[in-house]
């Protein structure tokens, strides 16, 4: 187990936009120095998570923090 910060966290992550949940209580850790991938359907939420990485929209819920800072 690596003393490092993961560098991705998200914890029970949700967003609606009106009556669509676009996410859903998402959970995902990436390790630094790891790759990830997201790979779903049209409509999956994969853009919205992304989004919310990049701190463009905010989640109604949950917790996301980027190299240990949310």
């Amino acid at each position: 187990m690596s003393a490092l910060p993961a560098a991705i966290r998200v914890r029970q992550v949700t967003k609606r936009f009106g009556t669509v949940q676009a996410l859903a209580g998402i959970d995902l850790e990436v390790g630094q120095g790891e790759f990830f991938g997201l790979l779903g359907p049209n409509g999956a939420g994969k853009t919205t998570l992304i989004s919310a990485l990049a701190g463009l929209v905010r989640p109604d819920s949950g917790r996301i923090e980027v190299m240990g800072f949310d």
